[in-house]
C-alpha cells in the first residue's frame, strides 16, 4: 500500500485570505496616500492625484498577485512562493501609509511564501 504525503494547504488558504484582504486595502491605501499628500506644502492637485494611484496599484498588483499564486501554487509550489513573497514585499511598501490593513495582508503573504517555499516535495513510500 502506497501512501503519499501532500503538499499544505496552509499557503493556499493564507493566499486567499491575504488576497481578499488586500483589495479593500490597496483602496485605503491610495485614499491615505493622498491625502498624505495634500498635507504636504505645495502640493497640487496633480502631485496627490498621482500618489494615491500609485500606491493603489502598488497595492492591487501585490493582491492579484497573491491571489494568483494562491490557485496556482500547487502546480510549482518554489515558483508560486516566491510570486508570494513578491506580493509581501509589494504590499510592505504600501505601509508607508500607516495602512494597518497592509500591514496583515503583507504578514500573511510571507508566512504563506516562506511555508511554500520550505515545505518538502511529496514523496511515494511503499
Amino acid at each position: 500500500m502506497s501512501t503519499q504525503n501532500k503538499i499544505s494547504n496552509v499557503p493556499m488558504i493564507l493566499g486567499i485570505i491575504g488576497g481578499i484582504l488586500g483589495l479593500p486595502a490597496a483602496i485605503c491605501s491610495g485614499a491615505c496616500a493622498a491625502g498624505m499628500s495634500t498635507l504636504a506644502e505645495g502640493a497640487t492637485e496633480q502631485t496627490t492625484s498621482a500618489a494615491g494611484s500609485t500606491f493603489l496599484w502598488i497595492g492591487l498588483l501585490a493582491a492579484i498577485l497573491g491571489l494568483i499564486s494562491a490557485f496556482l501554487y500547487k502546480k510549482n509550489s518554489k515558483t508560486w512562493g516566491g510570486v508570494m513573497i513578491l506580493a509581501g514585499v509589494l504590499s510592505m511598501i504600501t505601509l508607508v501609509t500607516f495602512n494597518i490593513l497592509s500591514l496583515i495582508v503583507c504578514i500573511l503573504f510571507l508566512i504563506g511564501g516562506v511555508i511554500s517555499l520550505t515545505q518538502k516535495k511529496p514523496v511515494l513510500a511503499n
